[in-house]
């Protein structure tokens, strides 16, 4: 395994979805009612998104670029946006301006060293990349409203050391969830032809 493939896997459906759930968790136990559906809309408007974009374009090889292929917006960047950028963001509720910058900072950097593997590992083109972390990024805003005067009775050391957990036991995992999606878009297209 390359560097890139392993910096890429921390980016897969099968580490930030149960990322995404285990905040959920811990939330719904010990954050705000506010706090909870913030997360929930941000989640839910992410990975809607981007199934959505995915099912829709996954058959339409005859408009795509050089590669021949259907554009494909990066799942791993935008999920990776929310919820990494999501965990720096609630983990720093209520503590001074500096700390949430450099925390949502570092966060989202590794959240760009995701995107750029993605493009290494031949899996996106750059636009699929950008429009991935577009999306992640927007979810990431919705989750942040949500934040602004939350009450704050979150367990961040509970917040973070979930995450970690769930980090560490899920990488190297793959869930095959773009196969699913481009079977669908077939099936849809059968039906609906979307790209002609």
């Amino acid at each position: 395994m390359t560097a890139w493939t392993f910096l890429t896997n921390y980016g897969d459906s099968a580490v930030t979805l149960p990322l995404a759930a285990a905040t959920l968790v811990v939330l719904a136990f010990g954050g705000s009612p506010r706090l909870l559906r913030g997360w929930l809309l941000a989640v839910v408007v992410c990975g809607s998104s981007m199934v959505l974009l995915k099912i829709g374009f996954s058959d339409c090889a005859d408009s795509a670029g050089p590669a021949h292929r259907a554009f494909s917006p990066s799942g791993h960047a935008a999920m990776s946006a929310l919820v990494y950028g999501g965990v720096a963001l609630l983990a720093c509720i209520g503590r001074a301006r500096v700390l949430r910058a450099l925390a949502l900072g570092l966060a989202l950097l590794a959240v760009a060293a995701i995107g750029v593997s993605r493009v290494i590992v031949h899996a996106h083109t750059v636009p699929e990349v950008v429009v991935g972390l577009g999306i992640g990024v927007g979810a990431l805003a919705l989750l942040q409203r949500s934040a602004k005067g939350a009450e704050l009775r979150l367990d961040v050391p509970a917040l973070l050391g979930t995450a970690a957990l769930v980090v560490v036991v899920m990488h190297g995992t793959q869930w095959p969830v773009e196969p699913v999606l481009q079977h669908l878009g077939v099936l849809l297209h059968r039906r609906l032809p979307l790209c002609t």
